[in-house]
């Protein structure tokens, strides 16, 4: 009995162990993932220009991971969103101005960060979907052209 109640013991802080070894690996690829990933639209957006917004927004397509909820979106340089798989009805909408739930205005300095520096990390509260609470994001954007039109392409991790 006292046998099965270690075995038991370590069975549970070995998964405990294993599962927050995952979730923290996960958070360090995710920042790479997001990155290549907004590297991949990018490109797609340099060779194919505006063509290129249905593919990146597509929910089906190949830059909507659903597994692990990573996924691009697209800015233009006044903050109206161009391409968003995961809520298409944003699409055209512009959120210059609108802050985070703590009053951020995180969006002009993402879009700014990609203008002057052409690209950066930017961070921000939101609520993680089908969890309570406010979480804390950070958001990679970066700057790309095709046909003299500027295309910031953008993905998040949840970094708590």
């Amino acid at each position: 009995m006292k046998t099965n109640m270690i075995v038991a013991a370590l069975t549970v802080c070995s998964l405990w162990g294993g599962i927050w070894g995952i979730t923290y690996a996960q958070e360090k690829i995710s920042d790479e993932e997001a990155m290549a990933l907004v590297e991949k639209a990018g490109k797609l957006l340099e060779k194919k220009g505006d063509a290129a917004l249905e593919m990146i927004g597509d929910p089906d397509g190949e830059f909507f991971m659903k597994d692990n909820a990573l996924y691009v979106f697209v800015y233009d340089p006044e903050c109206v969103i161009l391409a968003h798989p995961y809520k298409p009805t944003l699409v055209g909408r512009s959120y210059q101005g609108k802050p985070d739930v703590r009053g951020k205005i995180f969006r002009e300095e993402l879009v700014e960060k990609a203008l002057e520096e052409g690209n950066g990390w930017t961070y921000y509260s939101y609520q993680k979907p089908g969890e309570n609470g406010i979480h804390q994001k950070k958001v990679f954007g970066k700057l790309f052209e095709s046909e003299g039109k500027k295309y910031i392409v953008c993905a998040g991790v949840y970094i708590d």
